[in-house]
This record gives C-alpha cells, sequence and structure tokens, in this order.
C-alpha cells in the first residue's frame, strides 16, 4: 500500500519553537504579514542550528500567481493582506507601477491622491533637461507645444493655443534691442497687438502696414470713423480721392476691390472709355439701398435715412429683424425736406446708426429704360445732340408701337427719365421672327400700323388674277457646249419631268431657269419648246427655292414670255380649269404647252393638206405618162 510522509503540522497561530536540521513544519489557515496570522499558510525548515526559517507555503506563491509582466488588476485573494509579486515578463516590464501616490502607467506619469501634486526636484543644482528638438506639449491634444529648435534657428519655440497672463502678471522684457523695422527689436510680433489701455512710446512710432483707429481719426479735413470715409464739418461737401502722387489730378488709377455702391442722385464718369465685365447690365433697379442717419428707438414707426430721392408711398423696406413683420414692412409715407419715411408698424426694438436698409420699389413710375448718348453732328455747342435706344415704357410719339416697345431715337428730348424724338435707322445683317409669328418663304409687308408681318406660305397660295406674288426657283445648268436660248423658252428634262423658262436669252454653255419645277439632273438630255437639244446637263446649281416674287397679271399680261404667244382664250379656259389644282406659274407653263401643241397640230393638218394635194398631182401626172405611151 502507498505510504504517506507527513510533516510536523499545526493549525495554530505560531511557528514551531525549533526543528532539528532538515526537518520541516507547516503551519495552515489564511497568513498575512505580521500581526496573529504572520506564521500561517507558511512552510518552515530548521537548520543546522535547530532555528526555524520560513522556506515557503501558499503565502507566498500566491502573491506569484499571475502573468508575467501584469500588475495593473491583479488581485490576491488567498493572504488577508491582499499582497502581490512583481513578475517581469520576457521583456523585463510590467504594465503598471506604483510608488507611494505616483503610478507609472504606459506613457503616462499621475499620481494618485486627490489633487496631488507632482514634483520635479532635482537634487543640488541639478536640472530637469528636456533634450534639443523634443517637444513638451500641454492639454490632452497637445495644444501648447514648447522645445529648443537646435535643428534649425537655435531658438526656444512655442506652438498652438495662445498665452493668456492672469492679472499681476507683469511681462518685463530686460533686452535692449533697437528696432529698425518690424522684424528687429527687443521684441518682435509677426501677428496684430491688441492693448486695452494706454500706451506709451518713448521713441519713434514707425508704421509700414495700415493704422486701425476704432475710436475714428482726422486727418486735415477728413474723417475716418468706422467704415465711414467723410468731411468735417465746415470743409464742404466734396471728398477727393487721388491716386496722382502731385493731387488732383486726372491721372493714376484708383483700384476698388470689391462691389461699387453709389447712393446718390447722380453718377458722373469723365473718362473717355468704360470697361464693364458683366454680361448683363441692368438698369432701373427696382432695389436701392438706404443708409440709418440717426439711431431708432424700440416701438416707433419713423426712421432718418440718407436719402429719400425715388422712395415712393408702398414701396417696402427691409434689412433690419427690428422692423416690424419679420423686418419686413411698407413705407406709408415720406418726407423729402427731414428724409424720415413713415412705416406700418413699430419696430420691436432699436436700429443703430449706420445701418443698410434695402428699399423694394412697388410704384410705376412710367419712365422709360435705356441708354442715352452725346454726340456732336458739326461745329458748335448748336449741333450737340443726344441719342436714345432702350425700352419706351408710355405710348410711342410718331408711331403706333405699342407701349413697353424697343425703339432706337438719334436725335432725342429726354424730360424726367422720358425719351420722344423722330426714330432712326436700323443697320442689321438680319432679323428673326419669333416661332409663330411668320410663314416659311413668306414675305414680310407692312400692315396699317406699319407693324411688319408676314404672307401666307407659298404652299398655301390664294387664288387671284393679279398682282400676283409668287414663289420661284432659279437654277443654272451648265452643259458641255454651247446651247441657244431665247427668254421664255420651254425647257423641259425627259425622263426626270423637270422643266423651267429660260431667264435671259444667250448661246452659251451655261443657261439660267427660272419658275423651275422638279429636279433637274446631270443623267438625261434636255428639250426647248419641245426640240432636243441633244445636251446633257454636267452640273445643275441652285440659286434659290422658291423665293417671293411678283409677277404681271395673267390677263394680258407676261411671265418671262410676250402675251403673244400664248392664246389668251385658251390661257382663261386653262386657268378656270386648273385654278384650284395648280400654281399660277404652272398655268403658265401648261398654257404656253398647250399652245405649242395647238400650233403643232395646226402645222401638221396642213401639211398632211398639202402632201395631199402633192399625191393627187403625182397621181395625175402617172396617170398622163401611161396614156401617151
Amino acid at each position: 500500500m502507498a505510504s504517506i510522509i507527513r510533516i510536523k503540522r499545526s493549525s495554530g497561530t505560531n511557528k514551531p519553537a525549533s526543528l532539528n536540521w532538515g526537518e520541516l513544519a507547516y503551519v495552515t489557515g489564511i497568513g498575512s504579514y505580521g500581526g496573529t496570522n504572520q506564521y500561517k499558510d507558511r512552510i518552515f525548515l530548521g537548520d543546522d542550528g535547530s532555528n526555524v526559517n520560513p522556506i515557503g507555503g501558499y503565502y507566498y506563491t500566491s502573491m506569484m500567481e499571475h502573468s508575467p509582466g501584469a500588475i495593473a488588476g491583479v488581485t490576491n485573494t488567498r493572504n488577508s493582506d491582499g499582497g502581490i509579486v512583481v513578475v517581469l515578463d520576457s521583456s523585463r516590464k510590467v504594465d503598471q507601477w506604483n510608488v507611494d501616490n505616483l503610478r507609472l502607467d504606459g506613457n503616462t506619469f499621475s499620481s494618485q491622491n486627490t489633487d496631488g501634486d507632482i514634483v520635479l526636484d532635482p537634487n543640488g543644482t541639478g536640472e530637469i533637461n528636456v533634450v534639443d528638438d523634443t517637444y513638451l506639449s500641454f492639454g490632452t491634444d497637445k495644444d501648447v507645444k514648447l522645445r529648443y529648435d537646435e535643428l534649425t534657428d537655435n531658438k526656444f519655440e512655442i506652438e498652438g493655443a495662445d498665452w493668456a497672463f492672469a492679472d499681476g502678471v507683469a511681462i518685463n522684457i530686460g533686452d535692449v534691442t533697437q528696432s529698425s523695422d518690424k522684424d528687429t527689436g527687443a521684441l518682435v510680433v509677426e501677428g496684430g497687438v491688441g492693448i486695452e489701455k494706454n500706451l506709451n512710446i518713448g521713441g519713434n512710432v514707425t508704421i509700414s502696414g495700415v493704422s486701425t483707429f476704432t475710436g475714428g481719426v482726422v486727418i486735415g479735413d477728413v474723417r475716418i470713423e468706422d467704415n465711414v470715409i467723410s468731411t468735417i464739418p465746415g470743409s464742404g461737401n466734396v471728398l477727393y480721392i487721388d491716386p496722382y502722387p502731385d493731387g488732383l489730378s486726372n491721372e493714376g488709377t484708383v483700384v476698388i476691390k470689391g462691389d461699387l455702391q453709389v447712393d446718390g442722385t447722380t453718377t458722373s464718369i469723365n473718362s473717355t472709355a468704360v470697361t464693364i465685365n458683366d454680361s448683363i447690365i441692368i438698369l432701373g433697379d427696382v432695389t436701392s439701398a438706404r443708409t440709418v442717419m440717426s439711431p431708432v428707438s424700440s416701438g416707433v414707426s419713423t426712421i432718418t435715412l440718407d436719402s429719400v430721392t425715388g422712395i415712393n408711398t408702398g414701396d417696402t423696406i427691409q434689412g433690419s429683424a427690428s422692423l416690424p413683420n419679420a423686418g419686413l414692412t411698407t413705407i406709408t409715407s415720406y418726407n423729402s425736406s427731414t428724409k424720415i419715411i413713415t412705416i406700418q408698424g413699430v419696430t420691436s426694438s432699436g436700429i443703430v446708426t449706420s445701418t443698410q436698409l434695402t428699399i423694394t420699389h412697388a410704384y410705376d413710375t412710367n419712365t422709360d429704360r435705356g441708354v442715352a448718348f452725346d454726340y456732336n453732328t458739326s461745329n458748335g455747342v448748336a449741333n450737340n445732340k443726344t441719342g436714345f435706344f432702350g425700352y419706351i415704357d408710355g405710348t410711342n410719339t410718331g408711331s403706333s408701337a405699342p407701349v413697353r416697345s424697343w425703339t432706337y431715337i438719334p436725335d432725342a428730348t429726354i424730360s424726367n427719365s422720358v425719351a420722344i424724338g423722330t426714330r432712326g435707322y436700323l443697320d442689321i445683317k438680319g432679323i428673326y421672327y419669333q416661332t409663330g409669328d411668320f410663314s416659311t418663304h413668306g414675305v414680310v409687308y407692312f400692315d396699317s400700323t406699319g407693324l411688319q408681318t408676314s404672307t401666307n406660305d407659298p404652299a398655301s397660295p390664294t387664288i387671284t388674277s393679279k398682282q400676283v406674288l409668287t414663289a420661284i426657283t432659279e437654277i443654272t445648268l451648265t452643259f458641255g457646249s454651247a446651247a441657244s436660248v431665247t427668254t421664255g423658252d420651254i425647257v423641259l428634262q425627259d425622263t426626270s419631268g423637270a422643266y423651267g423658262i429660260v431667264k435671259t436669252t444667250v448661246n452659251s454653255s451655261t443657261i439660267t431657269l427660272v419658275g423651275v419645277e422638279g429636279t433637274f439632273t446631270n443623267t438625261y438630255n434636255v428639250n426647248k419648246n419641245g426640240a432636243s437639244l441633244s445636251l446633257i446637263p454636267t452640273t445643275v446649281t441652285t440659286i434659290y427655292t422658291n423665293k417671293p416674287t411678283w409677277t404681271s397679271t395673267l390677263d394680258g399680261g407676261t411671265f418671262w414670255f410676250m402675251a403673244s404667244e400664248v392664246d389668251v382664250n385658251l390661257l382663261i379656259s386653262l386657268y378656270n380649269q386648273k385654278v384650284s389644282q395648280l400654281s399660277n406659274q404652272n398655268i403658265l407653263l401648261e398654257a404656253k404647252l398647250q399652245t405649242l401643241i395647238k400650233d403643232f397640230e395646226e402645222e401638221k393638218n396642213l401639211l398632211l393638206e398639202e402632201n395631199l394635194n402633192l399625191q393627187e398631182k403625182y397621181d395625175v401626172l402617172l396617170k398622163t405618162k401611161k396614156s401617151s405611151e
């Protein structure tokens, strides 16, 4: 059976009084450091002097029962005092180290007692040293950083958030370096400097930049206060901005980097050339800006403005949340002398001086809109003229054009923004009518009011017997050899059926046809008045298509040929038959064709009759000859 080896043991609180050399003993229980249980949970060994020495036990080993390197969060529930033993990990590190009230955890060195300070106190003349080019930062997000820059400029540098020195902290700079410009001196500030109290300067003041005076400054007769440049009382009402060094010259350039608003009633530009980059110029704007000249109290309905010119009752005003109706109200009256307006409702709070208010005009001024220009037609001021082009708001004089039409007056009289005078000429390349206000291939004509309008489409003609406005097509035919044609000849092409009338008598390889119907090609032979020319066009060129043209009267008149060439009675008869089917031009062509056919039939009958007579004579001669034989 198995043997059990037992050592001395005790459940009491004391260790053995003595042990023989090599003899072991164990005291059971929950041990602690010192106190009643200071020997519990330990193993003792006797030495050669019978002394009792602790050599182990769970009291000690329980302190080491955790991961190497772990301290944070480690507990020992075996011992009553909960002690643990530090066990380094393979990198000889622990995850946390505590010394008194100080803790080193990760990269954080902190105090653990409430409101406890951390004191860095080197012994004697020792120093706390931060090595070159290393930042000492403040704030969780490193809002302020300090370092000595050894690498670049050998200066102590501060970066990040602003510094604030509490009341009672005086800054004394003992350096006596003189300043010769903005980048030299005992104190050099690259940014602005705000000073709440007085500024006393023992030396000279040189300002190379801009000086800003919040309370305003007066230079000569000019006051600069807030965002206003003005003349001082008693110095007149003219303010010059002159870029030329000698002053009051028309040379130099004033550059305004931003929008320019002119609130006066007249803007005069005396330059010889004006360049504007705006793609659209707006004249007669229905909004304008006004400046509040006196403080406006809460609960009032009157406001003093810099100008009331152009303001009318019914106009709206906005630009301040203090105005009634959520900042938008209506002007009920105005005083031209005091420049005071009365608004509908009362202000909900005060409005300060220099507030900009926007007036939206709601009154029909019955004035024209456009551009006027001055010029001279000859020597002497008597020949000075004023021209105008633009929008006429009222009824035009000397014209039936409706109100709000566009006009040009070379010699205009303009009074109260209304232009009158005789209209001038318009010299342009072409005019496009608005879609739906013209007919394709229609002709422009004047109605009884002088308005230009369009005739009907030639494709939808009106029946008439005189003063025919017809649409014709003109082409040229080029042949390999000359063709002799006369004005009025009918030229017809085989197979294609295209035909037209000779426009000009020529004997040339190129002939011109008008009144063309169908399409001539360079494939088939052409005929003149029914006789073949034995010519095929090499080139067909269209001069124009369906060009509106006035023609002579049909009954007795001519259309590229003389009336004697057409049987008038036959023409009228054929016209009455075909007028509902054919255009005027086609009727004329068919009438001439029928005339030619009739002439041909008559000539044919004459030839047949003559041939019959000759045959009879031949028969008589033949009979006579046989009789004589």
